[in-house]
């Protein structure tokens, strides 16, 4: 049993710690595994049946089960090689020589058996989708996740077409460089038995842009489809006609069409019952035709809008619901609105929100609530649905004078700070953090005021947008927060002070032992002290991003950052940075061939950013 811990050091993605503790805090002592087996007490883990040791391996990456159990015994070894059951693997911060150990010594040989792939790492996707015979042999795929693939791979999502079981597909590429957006779609609307579909095309913002026609003959079998991109209506009527068997339908930004009198949508879809959608330069006449073409038998509507007034015409609403949308069981609506004035806000509150209060909205058991001061300006408010609030996102930017249930958001989007300290609310479940606003002042308690409405010891990942954090502020709340494992920031200040000073303070060296930070990206600020201050700050760090305008210290920063002297960033294996020039790719092979930087590696541009693994 000892030596089973000791085996526990790789791990090729921090998933294994949650699955960990959802193993044991869905297994406890008394309703486990009935551990009193007919008439034979269990004592030790090797005792246990193959069966649940099967059940058990549910739990975990395949890498983390061959690691961690494979040395134990000759039994062991032959549940796991020998065997027959399904793997699963998550690949997602591992180094380039541990990825090709893994790659030749399991996906290979045992490609047949993975029942679910995910990988976030570019390069792995490549070697990966590299050939169709590679493909090919995943007979058992259900499920196929690619967080960040590139371009020129996504051509090789034909070849999914021979995989019998594929039933869950998620594709990721948020690059720069134009796609055949059309190719991909067509592709995908052929695979055989596809159930559930994501994907994100290019970044959030860009447009979806299909000339398909609409379909006559030949249909795709997806039910639950989530496009992440901005779409169109004109182009969404034409996805949908592909999907007559849809019952989830999530879109990021749904776009008006420039006319609509001449747009119609023929095929009625009996089996949606679910969408979930934000709308943008949506008037509500626009919205209620789209209603009627698509809601006949909708249970479940979340809704989200903004300026445009109309959308609180708690009567237009009732009307609509009654006469198109019959079946509705669950109206979720977030509505933010920019009050040109105070006044401006009390009108629409005395003559429009009170009205979401009538018999009607009660009946169904559909409440509100108001946010307000909940954008960049004390009149702006947000108007939501609660009891019980079912978001995984909140937008906290203001007062809130009830007391709410918070328990599905794990996500906080924070647009100011100054009320945190009298919010009354808690967010026991929240495991990411936004920042939109600048923090008062370098004295200012982040750690003290947060904790007031979540758990710091849950927070996983902060994202710091916009305006600028404190350096210090930020080491004080990661002091707290010691589970963060992703870090992102446009800027982070050190007001004018000697890094030296900085890396000597108590706790910045406290925190530098106990953080587990393994992902870092910095958008726009980031000269060679602050890179070197986070080194020295997260010795953990697996990947290094980087977006700012670099040329001028090109050398001196790959110096600093593989330097293999640096105790610092012995953990690091991969590195991005956004390609500035036709030459970046170039420059950075030389310079780590001429100091020696590396030996085994990878140097790759890929749209339009120059990746390096090691």
């Amino acid at each position: 049993m000892e030596q089973m811990k000791r085996q526990r050091n790789i791990s090729t993605d921090d998933s294994n710690d949650i699955k960990r503790k959802k193993f044991h805090s869905t297994h406890e002592p008394e309703d486990s595994f009935d551990i009193n087996l007919a008439t034979k007490s269990v004592n030790y883990f090797e005792d246990l049946s193959n069966e649940i040791i099967y059940e058990i391996y549910e739990y975990f990456d395949f890498h983390y089960i061959y690691e961690t159990f494979s040395n134990l015994n000759q039994r062991f070894v032959n549940l796991i090689i020998n065997s027959n059951y399904p793997i699963k693997i998550n690949i997602s911060s591992i180094s380039k020589p541990n990825f090709q150990r893994y790659y030749k010594d399991i996906i290979i040989p045992y490609r047949q058996r993975i029942k679910s792939l995910r990988i976030t790492n570019i390069l792995a996707i490549n070697i990966v989708l590299s050939s169709q015979d590679n493909i090919s042999k995943l007979t058992r795929l259900e499920t196929l996740i690619l967080t960040n693939i590139s371009s020129s791979y996504l051509r090789n999502l034909q070849y999914l077409i021979n995989l019998p079981k594929l039933s869950s597909l998620t594709i990721v590429y948020d690059g720069y460089t134009k796609i055949d957006q059309n190719k991909v779609y067509h592709q995908i609307f052929q695979l055989p038995v596809l159930k559930y579909f994501n994907l994100l095309l290019g970044w959030v913002s860009m447009p979806i842009v299909l000339s398909l026609p609409f379909a006559t003959d030949k249909y795709s079998s997806i039910e639950h489809f989530v496009i992440k991109n901005h779409i169109h209506l004109v182009t969404l009527y034409r996805i949908l006609s592909y999907v007559p068997q849809i019952r989830h339908l999530s879109i990021s930004l749904l776009i008006a069409p420039y006319r609509r009198h001449n747009m119609t949508f023929s095929i009625t879809l009996n089996n949606l019952t679910y969408i979930s959608l934000k709308l943008r330069s949506f008037d509500f006449h626009d919205f209620e035709l789209l209603a009627k073409d698509l809601f006949h038998n909708l249970q479940v509507l979340r809704f989200c809008a903004s300026d445009e007034i109309t959308y609180l015409h708690a009567n237009r609403w009732q009307n609509l619901i009654l006469s198109h949308i019959p079946n509705l069981m669950i109206f979720d609506f977030q509505y933010e609105y920019y009050a040109k004035s105070e006044k401006d806000m009390i009108s629409i509150n005395e003559n429009l929100i009170k009205k979401f209060t009538s018999p009607f909205w009660i009946e169904r058991q559909w409440f509100f609530s108001t946010q307000h001061s909940c954008g960049h300006s004390e009149n702006d408010f947000l108007f939501f649905s609660v009891k019980p609030y079912k978001r995984a996102t909140f937008i906290l930017g203001g007062i809130i004078e009830e007391k709410l249930n918070f328990d599905s958001v794990h996500h906080i989007d924070m647009r100011n700070s100054y009320p945190i300290n009298k919010f009354e609310n808690y967010f026991p479940n929240a495991t990411k953090l936004t920042f939109e606003y600048s923090w008062p002042s370098p004295d200012y308690s982040m750690e003290g005021n947060l904790s007031c409405i979540i758990s710091l010891e849950q927070l996983t990942e902060i994202v710091v947008e916009a305006s600028p954090i404190h350096f210090m502020q930020f080491v004080k709340l990661l002091s707290v927060a010691v589970n963060l494992h992703r870090l992102k920031f446009d800027y982070i200040s050190i007001d004018e002070m000697n890094p030296r000073t900085i890396q000597e303070d108590a706790i910045f060296q406290l925190v530098s032992k106990t953080n587990v930070v393994k992902n870092l990206t910095l958008t726009y600020d980031g000269s060679l002290e602050i890179v070197e201050l986070f080194f020295a700050l997260c010795p953990r760090l697996q990947h290094l991003e980087v977006h700012y305008h670099f040329t001028d210290i090109l050398r001196s920063l790959m110096g600093l950052i593989l330097s293999k002297t640096d105790n610092n960033n012995h953990h690091l294996s991969s590195l991005c940075f956004r390609d500035e020039t036709d030459d970046t790719e170039e420059n950075m092979k030389m310079v780590i061939k001429n100091d020696k930087l590396l030996d085994d590696y990878i140097v790759e541009c890929i749209d339009k950013k120059v990746y390096i693994w090691w």
